[in-house]
């Protein structure tokens, strides 16, 4: 979005930086009802005087009535929100009914509406034309609904000063001028209505409501402070700052005390000592040092100081500098705030949750540990006939999709009976080992080695063949016989048969290939042992429901 930086939209930011301060201000005295109105009002002048700012500076059309949108969020709410300032400041809303509430609430959400859909209707703007003079300014056309709703202001602003002419004719001399302040600031944004309602800006397509909205925004925060406009009775402001739980302390312009309440005079370490005057610096050096630096400006910190006993306390401190004194000048204000209690319940719950998170990752490290050790054969720590079940499976789904052949061995030790029976069950064990120890250094990290029961293995081999699955298996059968095994100080010869199954080639499903596999083993220990056999029947032939070993994973 292109934006062209103009004096009038830089005074719009102004307006809007300047209505938010009031508004914040006035938000101080929202105990009382007139409190809240005129922040609602200070925040919908700083909504359509940002807008306004943005919109000036916007020579696109489109983006420009995109910000004339949402500047009516804020316009349309200022006369009805004006009429209600001055009521409450007179103390005669009992003027209004639930029927004239509804009138002034309708109007303005009724024209929110047409504004944000004029595009079907053009109630609102009717048509639209470029300033030649002025790149980025737009001449809104007027539709009819712009002048009943002009007329519904005109109403308000009317109603509102006649409110105003009447509480000034019976009021107490020393309360007038108050009433004339407001007057005053009630009519600048009138006559700016009045100028761009009927196009007598002197800058064609301004809207200089905003602009005048600038001044109203000064004139309030002038009143706040030189008549305390918002303080029904101004001693409750002393008492209040006094009995307050959070701290404040005031600064002048020469950043020496001015004010301190006592809830500040607990929070800071030797705040008893301190007398009004002392320069900020030395009477308390640690808030000097750490949220301004040494120069005034407005900050926010939370600032960890010694307490009166060895304990740390927490402070959140806020510095705010402020102005609208009747000298004209700036004082500073510090709001104090003990947060020790909160910091304490966050750090217990920071140090809990770290515990958990510890205890987490414990949990789920003997979780990982459980279930590999439900995966794995307690004697061999290969891969158990569980695992072998689940992975197959997957290996199978795997190699349909990529069109890979997986070859299936199944081996079992040759006499094996024989060791346990002539060496015992332990060195039947020990070779068992051994033998687990060879087949994982001698086939590939890809293939899956299981112990499948007793002294049978079964080798997965994805992506292998047959033919390069017999020549693996007849090379380690090779090396397994040529090699004497140690067990318990002796050295034992043993040898191993071997069957082998290849999906698709063989058959279509994991329990058929297992079958298969088998019965290739059976072959070899029939045909003499210490032999390795490949199935060579195709998958066609292999159904045979009667086979009575037509094994099944379990």
């Amino acid at each position: 979005m292109n934006y062209i930086i103009t004096p009038h939209g830089l005074i719009l930011f102004i307006t809007a930086v300047l209505s938010l301060i009031v508004g914040a201000i006035a938000w101080q005295y929202r105990y009382h009802l007139t409190g809240k109105i005129l922040t609602g009002l200070m925040v919908c002048i700083a909504i359509y005087a940002f807008s306004s700012a943005i919109q000036a500076g916007s020579p696109e059309l489109g983006t420009n009535i995109i910000w004339a949108k949402i500047s009516h969020l804020g316009y349309v709410w200022l006369t009805p929100l004006c009429l209600l300032f001055i009521l409450a400041y007179t103390d005669q809303m009992n003027w209004i009914k639930a029927p004239v509430l509804v009138v002034i609430m309708t109007i303005p959400l009724l024209t929110l509406l047409l504004v944000w859909t004029n595009e079907f209707h053009g109630l609102i703007w009717s048509d639209y034309a470029r300033v030649n003079r002025q790149p980025n300014v737009w001449i809104f056309e007027y539709g009819q609904w712009f002048w009943i709703f002009g007329a519904f202001q005109v109403c308000m602003y009317a109603l509102s000063l006649v409110i105003l002419i009447h509480t000034w004719r019976r009021q107490q001399v020393q309360y007038r001028n108050q009433t004339i302040t407001i007057l005053i600031a009630t009519l600048f944004p009138a006559v700016a209505g009045i100028l761009y309602s009927f196009k007598l800006s002197p800058i064609p397509g301004f809207d200089w409501m905003p602009t005048f909205s600038f001044f109203t925004g000064l004139i309030f925060t002038w009143s706040i402070y030189h008549y305390r406009l918002l303080d029904l009775v101004p001693v409750a402001r002393d008492v209040l700052v006094e009995q307050m739980l959070d701290g404040v302390v005031v600064l002048d312009e020469q950043q020496r005390i001015i004010d301190i309440n006592p809830s500040a005079r607990k929070m800071i370490e030797r705040g008893e000592e301190i007398k009004i005057g002392d320069p900020f610096s030395t009477a308390m050096p640690d808030l000097f040092t750490s949220l301004t630096g040494g120069r005034n400006r407005s900050n926010t910190q939370t600032l960890t100081f010694r307490g009166t006993s060895d304990d740390d306390r927490y402070i959140d401190v806020r510095l705010t500098l402020v102005g609208g004194l009747r000298s004209g000048k700036h004082c500073s204000l510090l709001l104090l705030r003990d947060i020790t209690r909160r910091k304490m319940i966050e750090d217990s719950l920071n140090k809990a949750n770290r515990e958990l998170e510890r205890r987490l990752e414990e949990i789920q490290k003997l979780q990982n540990q459980l279930r590999e050790e439900s995966l794995r054969d307690p004697l061999t720590s290969l891969y158990n006939r569980r695992y072998l079940e689940d992975s197959l499976q997957r290996e199978f789904a795997h190699a349909q999709r990529e069109k890979y052949p997986v070859s299936i061995i199944m081996s079992d030790i040759d006499h094996f009976k024989r060791i346990n029976d002539t060496y015992g069950h332990n060195v039947g064990d020990e070779v068992l080992q051994q033998l687990s120890r060879m087949l994982v250094i001698s086939f590939r990290t890809e293939d899956i080695i299981c112990r499948y029961g007793g002294e049978e293995f079964i080798i997965v081999m994805p992506g292998t063949p047959a033919e390069t699955a017999l020549p693996r298996a007849e090379t380690f059968r090779q090396t397994l016989e040529n090699t004497a095994l140690p067990a318990t100080g002796q050295s034992i010869h043993i040898t191993l048969s071997a069957g082998i199954a290849v999906y698709p080639e063989n058959g279509s499903s994991v329990d058929e290939i297992i079958r298969l596999a088998d019965q290739a083993l059976y072959q070899a220990k029939s045909d003499g042992r210490n032999r390795v056999v490949v199935c060579n029947q195709p998958a066609s032939e292999n159904l045979s429901p009667g086979d009575d070993r037509s094994g099944v994973v379990r």
